[in-house]
């Protein structure tokens, strides 16, 4: 009997499911249906609003401008004061100053039916040096995630009614885990719904305005002086040139010690080669073979004795001569 009645609990589970299945499918082909019809019939919906019950596309349109502007400050005021005129707000901004020249970026929110006028009067702030503009239309997104969350809220209430028939403990805790699980899909497109409902609540126009490129100091300025930009340029090449000393010596160091063997190891070789080529040539010179033999040292030591005694003989002739 408890097979009996598990079997038929499933059963009736299965049923249940797919009921909300075709019902499901039905309501996707009536509202594509509907949704179709209402393209045709005219886009009545204002542009950038969100999907509501009258058939409006979910449009949204957002506007790049890039100006030239005379004076920045007293552009980003009037821009702030158009934002707040079109009951929008000026929400990022940055701005890049030099000396008295300045330029700078600022994001316009506005409600989407201001957005024409506004984009209108900021144009008029400055020269429009170039502006797009781009247009996003999510209505099948956000119509889907729609049919998704019904299908899924109409299987949650199917297994609620089911748990609370059901007196068995597994199959309480298995419809429990299921609710668990479709809650939590419906949670996640619920907050994907409502984030593409907040960003299409407000249109974003992002005003690129910067004063006449003639007057646009260099880079580097700092004052209509300059000793200051001159002062720091000379304290931070000072510090580049240390840099680069530390670097160096940073390399040398450990490249010297480590050919420091080397170098002693071929010094030693030069002074060895140099020793041993003075003594090769110290032997093999004329001079010294002389000297280191006896027998060539009294030959020749007679050799000049001879020598000298026919000089003096030849000497003692000639003074006999000229006495005679």
């Amino acid at each position: 009997m408890v097979f009996v009645h598990v079997t038929r609990r499933r059963i009736a589970l299965l049923a249940v499911v797919a009921l909300v299945v075709v019902a499901g499918c039905s309501g996707a082909s009536n509202q594509a249906g509907g949704s179709d019809d209402g393209a045709k019939t005219g886009q009545t919906g204002g542009v950038g609003s969100y999907y509501d019950a009258t058939g409006d596309r979910i449009v949204v349109r957002e506007a790049r401008l890039k100006l030239r502007v005379e004076n920045f400050s007293q552009t980003f005021r009037s821009t702030r004061t158009i934002a707040k005129q079109y009951g929008g707000y000026v929400g990022d901004r940055s701005q890049d100053t030099r000396g008295d020249w300045a330029e700078g970026r600022m994001a316009v929110r506005v409600p989407p039916e201001n957005f024409s006028d506004a984009r209108d009067d900021l144009a008029a702030l400055g020269y429009v040096e170039d502006e797009s503009v781009s247009v996003k239309d999510f209505t099948r997104e956000y119509n889907n995630r729609e049919e998704r969350i019904a299908d899924l809220e109409k299987e949650e209430a199917a297994l609620e009614r089911l748990l609370a028939q059901t007196n068995e403990t597994d199959e309480a805790n298995r419809i429990r885990d299921d609710l668990r699980d479709i809650r939590e899909q419906i949670r996640s497109l619920e907050s994907e719904q409502q984030s593409i409902e907040q960003r299409e609540t407000m249109s974003t126009i992002t005003v690129n305005a910067h004063e006449p490129v003639g007057e646009q100091p260099p880079r580097n300025y700092r004052s209509s002086f300059g000793f200051d930009d001159a002062f720091l340029k000379a304290f931070y090449g000072g510090l580049t040139a240390v840099k680069y000393v530390v670097v160096f010596f940073g390399y040398a160091i450990p490249v010297g010690l480590a050919l420091l063997p080397l170098g002693a190891f071929g010094l030693g070789l030069v002074a060895g080669f140099r020793r041993i080529r003075r003594v090769v040539s110290t032997v093999l010179s004329p001079e010294t073979a002389t000297d280191d033999d006896p027998v060539e040292r009294v030959q020749q030591r007679a050799s000049d004795d001879t020598e000298q005694g026919s000089a003096d003989g030849d000497d003692g002739d000639g003074e006999s001569q000229n006495g005679g």
